[in-house]
């Protein structure tokens, strides 16, 4: 299948540099137009940079930049595939005019000339597809290779589809952990915020000079307290997402929160350690729950939800994560450090606690799994999976 050796990447239709400024149509561009008038008109009648608008000036451009088309090259079996898919599932339909697939059940007024599907034949397909749309696309196909259970197919209807059951809904007691410890981190803001103001928060920030001064306890502190109501916010978003169901694929309650926790706070001091490794004169404090989070994220990406294996370091899967980590990471220091000069305040990302909590989770969270996690249910070990020492 000569798609195979192209590994199904995607790559920009029009260019990194053009997708920038991602507007591709005269009707896109009005509202965008608009939306920068207005938060021109608002920074001259207040004579500043509000962070509330640049805030939502750059979720206005992610939303654009994460739709922005994209092309994949797949085989013709893979391509029927993905069409029969397509309309089995009713959320697109295909025009009887240029054959493209659009979002199906909207306003005519509702629909973005660029957001569509397209299947381009020749020797190979080449997919033509907004970038979110593109990811889901390839990733139903990696699916199939890597279960086997359908096959590729050149006819019209290359299976007999059928909508995946709804998974189960997790059990309270699988967002016990998750809950504790947001809970934890609200009340620490709120008791930073009216007992000590930003003095309070500075006290509560890990630094070498906060180490210095022998404010050992920082060390724990920080993981807990923010810098702002965002910051708690995005954290708290990302915790919720991720906790319960992460909490399910370590074992039975209560030992599963047990290992919730100690990920957690291992993660965290992993993330804290390299911070201090890498700034080990440095005076400004740093503060959050991230370092922990992205433990969590860490081992997360190497579990499955049915139990069926651990995926090594090395796999497709968790390279590709990693990569895109990376690149968001990338962004939100940008976005973060725009914000802080535009504003006039300070601020930043602490992306050295993300990096080390990061790879703890990726590389020693394996081992707090339960050794079942670790085989398939028939006892053997699954492709690029390992058995985490207990």
């Amino acid at each position: 299948m000569a798609a195979q050796d192209n590994e199904l990447s995607i790559r920009s239709r029009y260019g990194l540099l053009r997708d920038l400024v991602p507007i591709y149509s005269l009707y896109q561009l009005l509202p965008n137009l608009i939306a920068v008038g207005l938060f021109l008109w608002l920074n001259d009648r207040l004579g500043h940079f509000p962070p509330i608008l640049i805030l939502l000036l750059m979720l206005g451009w992610v939303f654009q930049f994460v739709l922005r088309p994209s092309l994949m090259i797949v085989s013709t079996d893979q391509a029927a595939w993905l069409e029969a898919v397509l309309e089995a599932q009713g959320f697109f339909a295909k025009s009887e005019t240029d054959a493209r697939w659009r979002i199906a059940g909207k306003e005519w007024w509702q629909l973005w000339p660029h957001q569509f599907i397209e299947f381009v034949p020749g020797d190979t397909v080449t997919v033509i597809a907004p970038r979110e749309v593109m990811e889901a696309l390839r990733g139903s196909l990696e699916l199939v290779e890597e279960h086997g259970e359908l096959r590729f197919a050149s006819d019209a209807q290359p299976f007999a589809f059928e909508l995946p059951e709804p998974e189960p809904e997790l059990s309270w007691q699988m967002k016990v952990p998750a809950v504790l410890l947001g809970a934890g981190c609200v009340v620490s803001m709120v008791w930073t915020t009216f007992t000590g103001g930003p003095e309070g928060l500075l006290r509560w920030g890990l630094s070498a000079k906060a180490l210095s001064e022998g404010r050992f306890e920082t060390i724990f502190l920080h993981m807990f307290a923010h810098g702002s109501a965002m910051h708690l916010m995005m954290n708290m978003t990302a915790l919720a997402a991720i906790g319960p169901t992460l909490t399910s694929r370590l074992g039975l309650v209560p030992i599963n929160g047990l290992r919730f926790g100690l990920l957690f706070f291992l993660s965290a001091l992993a993330g804290a350690t390299t911070f201090l490794a890498l700034h080990p004169f440095g005076a400004v404090p740093m503060v959050g729950a991230s370092g922990g989070l992205y433990g969590l994220i860490g081992l997360m990406i190497r579990t499955s939800s049915d139990g069926g294996g651990v995926l090594a370091v090395r796999s497709k899967r968790v390279q590709r994560i990693c990569l895109d980590l990376i690149k968001q990471n990338a962004f939100l220091f940008l976005m973060l450090a725009f914000m802080a000069w535009a504003s006039g305040t300070t601020g930043g990302l602490a992306w050295e606690a993300h990096l080390g909590g990061f790879l703890f989770g990726l590389c020693i969270g394996p081992r707090l799994l339960p050794r079942a996690g670790a085989t398939t249910p028939d006892g053997t070990l699954p492709p690029e999976t390992f058995v985490p020492a207990k």
